[in-house]
């Protein structure tokens, strides 16, 4: 009886020990982005002229938005009962849904003209996919292709950057972004690429405080008309989005290299 009672713990040790594992695995592989994607940066895969806005109001100031580990996409508050930053505040994403960072825009105008699970030639109401999550609607923003980390991968985790890092994400989102000046707040990096910022978690730029990597700059320039762009790759609307420790984004829109991503950012 003994031997026997002793079985059933062993066996039930066994079950424990393995659930622990497969849900180990299970968080590490639904928490870790994919590699960054390789794709032709001289495709601009930019808006059909026929294309309409989705968000017909514009720019909000406040972007909230809803990171879906599992697919690996993001939601945006949106559609017909949009959360609330009060209502947001409050709320607690069950996993494998996280909040991202609150996204204080600092572009002037956009145009998301379909949501990444739409074809490129889609009309209308039929561009965008609408969810209900937590009582609300949200707009299917974009997916997330791929994530680094310059110049190794310790320096990045989840929206966290350290100083002296930059975190790179690539996104499948179909947007066309305006800043219309007279200045931006310009990254540029050791290659010649160069990012505008396009979000602050606090409202307010800082560039102060933020500490990049070597032969990296951050500086306020002037430009003369409006600055538009538009998404990369074919098949795709690829935007790289890289983020500084003051946890600052910034769309990438001149591009050293002709194909993405150079050989420096991809980890060993």
């Amino acid at each position: 009886m003994q031997k026997e009672h002793r079985r059933w713990i062993l066996l039930s040790f066994v079950v424990v020990l393995a659930v622990i594992v497969v849900a180990v695995v299970y968080l590490r592989w639904t928490v870790a982005f994919p590699p960054l994607p390789t794709y032709a940066t001289t495709v601009i895969s930019g808006k059909p002229d026929a294309a309409s806005c989705i968000n017909k109001g514009g720019k909000a100031p406040l972007a909230i938005e809803l990171i879906d580990l599992g697919n690996d996409v993001v939601y945006l508050a949106g559609g017909d009962n949009p959360i609330s930053e009060a209502t947001w505040d409050t709320t607690n994403p069950r996993f494998p849904h996280i909040k991202n960072s609150k996204r204080y825009l600092l572009f002037d105008d956009n145009c998301l003209y379909r949501s990444p699970d739409k074809p490129a030639d889609c009309e209308g109401d039929a561009c965008a996919t609408f969810v209900e999550y937590y009582d609300h609607t949200w707009f299917l923003l974009n997916g997330l292709a791929g994530q680094g980390c310059y110049p190794d991968p310790d320096g990045c985790n989840a929206d966290m950057v350290d100083p002296g890092y930059i975190s790179i994400t690539v996104i499948d989102k179909c947007q066309e972004l305006t800043w219309n000046g007279p200045t931006i707040n310009e990254l540029v990096d050791d290659r010649g690429n160069r990012y505008v910022m396009h979000a602050t978690a606090t409202g307010e730029p800082n560039l102060a405080d933020v500490y990049l990597p070597a032969g990296w700059t951050l500086t306020e320039v002037e430009i003369s008309e409006p600055l538009t762009i538009q998404p990369r790759g074919e098949g795709h609307c690829y935007y790289n989005i890289l983020r500084d420790n003051m946890v600052q984004s910034y769309h990438q829109y001149v591009f050293a290299d002709e194909a993405f991503p150079p050989a420096a950012w991809v980890a060993e």
